[in-house]
């Protein structure tokens, strides 16, 4: 039978059983455990419990949900196929794979080896990568920088559910994501600078005093309001991550400067500029490794509530 036909065929079976792997029609508890089995073949190819975790945290967002679904196709029938929505060239190597095997695309064991072979040839810078991480938060973030390559990033989702992975599957203690410290009206808090220059960054005027009074307090209603958030006033997770920003090197202005605050409140020697050049790019790589982050010298979601206390 003709490769084109074969494929038709085998879609058309698998859409009339309602079954993700026409090859392999195994029994219904296997989807509940499609996360737990992928996670468990790339920790027997030597990932760490939180590379492996990255790499299944991410296919949950991409495939659409827990457990991961091998059948996922992109939401309104867009090019995106499987577990990493491959889509492209990648997408077409998959299918090309799939027929050297005699297996229909979706088959899960088949994605995985495919996965697995990516890693070790096309995308074998990513699996460099990888395996410099020793968090699941840092794993998460470079599979999806360097393997997945998504548009939409959906950072927080990616960790928390590569955290939810590691601490279900792999034994690890839960790592709070979000791990920014709460602050509010009155209360003393080395953070309240940041918040500050943070606002700046985000165009409102405020004088930065280090002092969470009324104005502060005010200026912090009206971005969470702009933002659709609980205007409660009170600075926690939510608000941090809405109010700061990704920094990569070259960036310039109030949130770069909060940014060397912080580094030097750590101990680091640096000039405090407002320019993010070299000499800060280092010191982030430095403060980086030091946490068992990826060292990538941007200041995103991982790296900011590293910084703040």
């Amino acid at each position: 039978m003709p490769t084109a036909l074969r494929r038709a065929v085998a879609a058309l079976v698998v859409a009339l059983l309602g079954i993700g792997a026409l090859a392999t029609a195994a029994p219904a508890q296997a989807a509940a455990n499609n996360s737990e089995i992928a996670y468990s073949f790339f920790r027997n190819k030597g990932l760490t419990r939180a590379q492996a975790s990255g790499l299944i945290g991410n296919f949950i967002v991409e495939s659409g949900g827990d457990p991961i679904n091998p059948a996922a196709v992109q939401y309104g029938g867009g090019p995106g196929r499987g577990i990493a929505q491959w889509e492209g060239a990648r997408r077409d190597a998959l299918f090309a794979y799939a027929d050297s095997r005699g297996l229909h695309w979706s088959n899960l064991q088949l994605q995985l080896d495919f996965v697995g072979k990516e890693l070790r040839g096309t995308e074998s810078y990513a699996y460099t990568k990888l395996k410099e991480t020793s968090t699941a938060d840092a794993a998460a973030i470079a599979v999806r920088i360097y393997y997945e390559r998504p548009s939409v990033h959906a950072d927080p989702q990616r960790m928390a559910w590569s955290n939810y992975v590691a601490t279900r599957y792999g034994g690890m203690n839960a790592v709070n994501t979000s791990s920014f410290p709460t602050i509010r009206e009155g209360a003393r808090n080395g953070a309240f600078v940041t918040l500050q220059y943070a606002l700046k960054a985000r165009g409102y005027s405020i004088v930065v005093d280090g002092q969470f009074g009324s104005g502060t307090k005010s200026t912090v209603l009206a971005f969470q309001r702009s933002r659709g958030l609980v205007a409660d006033g009170v600075v926690g997770p939510i608000t941090w991550e809405a109010l700061l920003p990704t920094l990569p090197q070259g960036a310039t202005g109030s949130a770069v400067t909060a940014l060397q605050l912080e580094l030097v409140s750590t101990g680091h020697k640096m000039v405090v500029d407002g320019s993010f050049g070299t000499g800060t790019h280092a010191t982030v790589v430095a403060f980086q490794g030091d946490h068992g982050l990826y060292r990538d010298g941007a200041v995103g979601p991982v790296t900011w509530p590293a910084l703040i206390s």
